[in-house]
């Protein structure tokens, strides 16, 4: 038997947890993700440097976490996941950079509410990578997912406290994460989610770390109250929040985790009224309710309740 054979096979305590409660974990990563633009918003740096130190304290937790599964005799995974898994974390530090910097030039909902496109750009890669082919429902109510983020950006950035150059990379964060998100579910069948995760961290760090090199940052200036900001995100969303995510990745059809995505902007939403006394305008109630009823449309189709059913059946 093969390697990546052995890592796939769902025999362990933790992957048999993970198909039993694969929508709960998804769900719950929901929340930990929510809080990072929270964080993110409330800090006084670049977010640049946030993105480099969360990375950074999230390259040592994972470091401990994968040394502890070394030592319990478990394997790291094939060579081919370990390089999915460093793919995914050049990705990811595109994601980090532009979101995080997204989220400085805007708001928490802006970028939550572009976050909602990130399923619709899941099911169009899903169908070479996976297989997995939704109909022309589901496409045409995704279309209309579209146009209310589009709608979000015009919006947002034509008021007097809009800004383009920040939707624009809010919208660049999303196609990233999602791209991260399918890189994942390819790496899954090849490395446990420790490792895979331990990689992704370290491979992003190091690329955003050249990205503060080459702009010329100061990763000394940032000070104590966002450092520990930074160490919130790397823990919270950073790790527990991609652990969960990640975990049942193996056992749910592509197109399934980012629906629950929709959730994010009203938990991020819900965060930043309590932390930060952020509120709703017209522009994003209008745009989120498009973007809603698109993904709506997309997940009450025929193909949207068949890829619904082909997960509960991978959950059993």
């Amino acid at each position: 038997m093969s390697s990546s054979a052995i890592v796939a096979s769902p025999t362990s305590p933790a992957d048999v947890f993970g198909a039993r409660f694969p929508f709960q974990l998804v769900a719950l990563g929901i929340v930990f993700y929510a809080t990072g633009p929270v964080l993110a918003r409330s800090s006084d740096t670049t977010g640049v440097l946030l993105s480099f130190w969360r990375l950074w304290f999230g390259v040592g937790a994972f470091s401990l976490a994968l040394l502890a599964h070394r030592l319990s005799g478990r394997t790291v995974g094939s060579a081919r996941g370990i390089k999915l898994a460093m793919l995914a974390g050049a990705v990811f530090s595109v994601n980090q950079v532009a979101f995080f910097t997204a989220v400085k030039r805007t708001s928490v909902v802006d970028v939550s509410l572009l976050g909602t496109l990130a399923p619709i750009i899941v099911a169009f890669l899903a169908v070479p990578l996976f297989g997995e082919r939704p109909g022309a429902r589901f496409r045409w109510w995704s279309l209309v997912g579209i146009a209310g983020a589009v709608y979000i950006v015009l919006g947002s950035s034509s008021g007097p406290d809009g800004d383009l150059l920040g939707m624009l990379l809010g919208l660049l964060a999303t196609t990233a994460f999602a791209c991260f998100f399918v890189i994942s579910k390819l790496a899954r069948e090849q490395v446990p989610v420790v490792s895979f995760l331990t990689f992704v961290m370290g491979t992003a760090a190091l690329c955003v770390s050249g990205y503060v090199l080459a702009l010329g940052f100061e990763p000394s200036s940032v000070e104590t109250p966002d450092l520990w900001r930074a160490l919130g995100m790397a823990l919270i969303p950073g790790a527990l929040g991609h652990i969960a995510m990640t975990w049942p990745l193996r056992h749910l059809p592509a197109n399934v985790p980012p629906l629950f995505r929709l959730a994010t902007p009203a938990v991020a939403g819900m965060f930043a009224w309590i932390f930060l006394g952020e509120g709703f305008t017209l522009v994003h109630v209008i745009g989120g309710a498009i973007i809603i009823a698109g993904l709506s449309g997309a997940i009450l189709s025929q193909a949207g309740r068949d890829l619904v059913a082909d997960a509960r059946k991978a959950a059993a």
